[in-house]
């Protein structure tokens, strides 16, 4: 069956991403093809640079889940390593989007560049659209506070905390997941329990403290996460660690997924001189989030009113 076809990393499936994914949707359900989303698992760059921690702002599998939410037909991982690092770009064209997946229409963004060294870039592609007789949509790029969005643009705005900003550009929150597993135990002996999120090393957690929506199976929760790097006391060092604190909830979960929704950032990671000022600053932080929650639900009250 002809295709329209779409390829990228698509790292976040951002607001940017979604208007290639609608175009390409639109496109194929006009022209009665069908519509296929290719993403590589890793942005090119990170394969050349070894970068491999801290560096997705989506797992693979979050991204084929996202691309399939957007309308997306078939959705494929075309891994990216040495052999398709050398492709020269005339070769990719021929060989991946006319032989592998056959296409007939290619719906890109502007800024889309394939084969050895970026030379297949948007003009290139178009010229050889054009002359192996398949169509072409140059998707324009979404747009916030005057920047282009994009995944290096978002992967900024996580490195830096600044949450609110990562979430506007990716149309919903910011999320991270995983398994429940055992800590040091300095919460729980504080007075306050926190459930230690094993993440995937790739994803990147953005560091400092958020009020968050925490799932649980099908339940929902306010919670205060604290992102950074162990000991809390004394110089920060060590690995970063995702921890949260559920709100009005004392359960063992261990071995449980947990999944959690960055929704506002309430300070940056800092370090402590003692247990009883990181104490104090975690009641400062509950009672922060709480004032936040509180203020969301009148807020959404408001809004439910006038509907």
């Amino acid at each position: 069956m002809p295709t329209c076809l779409s390829l990228g990393t698509f790292d976040g499936v951002h607001l940017g991403h979604q208007k290639i994914i609608r175009t390409l949707v639109r496109e194929s359900r006009l022209r009665g093809y069908g519509s296929v989303a290719v993403y590589f698992p890793l942005p090119p760059k990170f394969f050349f640079s070894g970068e491999r921690e801290n560096c997705l702002i989506t797992l693979p599998a979050e991204r084929e889940a996202l691309l399939k939410s957007c309308g997306a037909g078939r959705v494929e991982m075309l891994p990216f390593g040495a052999k398709l690092a050398s492709m020269s770009a005339e070769s990719f064209f021929r060989r991946v989007v006319l032989g592998a997946y056959g296409a007939r229409e290619v719906a890109a963004g502007r800024d889309f560049a394939f084969g050895k060294d970026r030379e297949g870039n948007a003009e290139f592609l178009e010229k050889r659209c054009a002359a192996a007789g398949v169509g072409y949509k140059a998707v324009p790029f979404a747009s916030y506070k005057g920047h282009k969005i994009s995944s290096s643009l978002i992967r900024a705005f996580l490195r830096s905390g600044r949450i609110e900003d990562a979430n506007k550009c990716l149309g919903r929150n910011y999320s991270a997941a995983g398994k429940v597993v055992k800590g040091a135990g300095v919460g729980r002996a504080l007075g306050f329990p926190t459930a230690n999120i094993g993440v995937d090393p790739a994803k990147i957690l953005p560091p400092g403290v958020f009020a968050a929506k925490a799932r649980l199976g099908g339940e929902t929760f306010s919670a205060v996460l604290n992102i950074g790097r162990r000991p809390t006391i004394g110089s920060l060092g060590g690995r970063l660690l995702l921890e949260a604190h559920i709100l009005d909830f004392d359960r063992l979960i261990y071995g449980r997924r947990l999944e959690v929704e960055f929704l506002k950032h309430l300070r940056p990671e800092k370090k402590f001189r003692s247990r009883e000022h990181l104490k104090e600053q975690i009641s400062s932080d509950i009672a922060l989030a709480r004032k936040y929650f509180r203020a969301r639900e009148k807020s959404r009250t408001r809004l439910a009113a006038r509907a």
